[in-house]
């Protein structure tokens, strides 16, 4: 009777824990908005320097690359607080000028696992160059943000 029971408490533990409720994988999580740079002529291009600033509704901005080199797209993680933009800052130097870009959207929170919790997808992407230098324009590609395999903006430099 006692190796019974202790074999009914073992199955009862080994089946309690779903693996899914274990981890939080990185395709469940909320995605980040994927920029690639292109010159003039439309061909990729990787910048020498690059920094990147975003402001996430506090009262200075949160620096997510500083003086990468040789970079040719970046990946912004998003505002996940139910604000409807993000300012994205980018400048190729340290000390100069800093294009301003705000992306405007519609937030979608959806339910993932026990794990994960909440991940939050993005409709309705829109980019406005607000200050152009040396950003020089944005072109549109993916308009939704489900994962983080497409490109939404090609920045023109």
């Amino acid at each position: 009777m006692k190796n019974l029971l202790w074999i009914f408490g073992v199955l009862l533990l080994l089946t309690s824990c779903g693996s899914e409720d274990d981890i939080c994988l990185g395709e469940e999580s909320t995605p980040r908005l994927k920029l690639q740079f292109r010159n003039i002529n439309n061909q990729i291009v990787a910048l020498d320097t690059l920094y990147v600033d975003v402001d996430y509704g506090r009262d200075s901005l949160k620096q997510i690359i500083t003086a990468a080199v040789r970079q040719d797209s970046v990946m912004v993680p998003m505002r996940i607080d139910g604000s409807p933009y993000t300012d994205i800052y980018i400048k190729q130097r340290r000390v100069g000028p800093s294009s301003k870009i705000r992306i405007n959207y519609d937030q979608k929170a959806i339910y993932v696992s026990p794990a994960c919790g909440f991940k939050v997808n993005y409709d309705n992407l829109n980019a406005e160059l607000q200050q152009a230098n040396p950003v020089q324009s944005i072109q549109s590609n993916i308009t939704t943000l489900t994962d983080e395999n497409n490109i939404n903006f090609y920045l023109r430099f």
